[in-house]
């Protein structure tokens, strides 16, 4: 199985791909000549000053992307050897902690568990823009609904085909850590066909359950100092202002 190269004289550089690659728990080889390749090396990352330098058909030049883990996951891309699909799919298991799955042609390509909604839309506009396909469109889970609709909120202007899914069944058995869980779901998000998106809210006003949630929330993001009102927990459900803001508006 061909594994990914790294060959860079640039200290800085090196530990960030050190990091990166230990971080997704990826095999690799460290280079030290680059003119001689070893044939299980399918890619290389490197500086765009030494990419020149390099003897490699599929060469990555790091410092070309906004993060170092974005050119891993290009590097990634091409060691599968597919850079181009019919039909991309990102699946979102929407919450505190949301889960994301990239699936290329019905396969799992990648996954991810994220820390924030923010986060979260950069990751898939990022993947929009980095992956080719003939068809993209997203796939979210139709729980979390003040995340759900903060994530759609958020990506509103890439005017991109949604669907809402029924992840009732998508949620994996205990067992699992969150981070895995999260990751699963989105998988099963991703794979499974849903209604297409009819605005946040979807034309349904928020229940009382939801605005007692909202509102729960809301003490505890705040140590118990703020209860926000219904009528904030309802602009907070129509995802008009997140939760943060309603807390510190208050």
């Amino acid at each position: 199985m061909k594994v990914i190269g790294i060959y860079t004289k640039d200290f800085s550089l090196y530990h960030d791909l050190m990091d990166a690659m230990k971080a997704k728990g990826l095999d690799f080889i460290v280079l030290s000549n680059p003119d001689r390749i070893p044939s299980k090396v399918g890619v290389v990352i490197t500086s765009s000053l030494e990419k020149k330098s390099v003897s490699c058909k599929n060469v990555v030049s790091a410092d070309n992307f906004r993060r170092v883990m974005d050119a891993v996951d290009k590097a990634l891309q091409i060691l599968r050897g597919k850079e181009h699909y019919m039909e991309i799919v990102i699946g979102i298991d929407p919450g505190e902690y949301p889960g994301v799955a990239l699936l290329g042609d019905g396969k799992v390509v990648q996954t991810w568990c994220l820390s924030s909604v923010d986060e979260t839309v950069g990751l898939v506009e990022r993947l929009l823009r980095d992956y080719n396909a003939e068809v993209k469109f997203i796939r979210i889970g139709h729980g979390s609904r003040v995340y759900r609709d903060r994530i759609i909120k958020g990506l509103s202007s890439l005017k991109l085909f949604i669907e809402i899914v029924d992840e009732t069944k998508t949620s994996p058995q205990t067992g699992f850590s969150r981070e895995e869980r999260n990751k699963k779901a989105a998988v099963k998000i991703g794979a499974t066909p849903g209604r297409r998106f009819a605005g946040i809210g979807g034309g349904k006003k928020p229940t009382k359950g939801e605005i007692r949630d909202v509102q729960r929330k809301s003490r505890i993001l705040s140590k118990g100092r703020i209860t926000i009102s219904e009528e904030v927990a309802r602009k907070v459900l129509e995802g008009k202002i997140s939760l943060e803001e309603a807390v510190k508006e208050n």
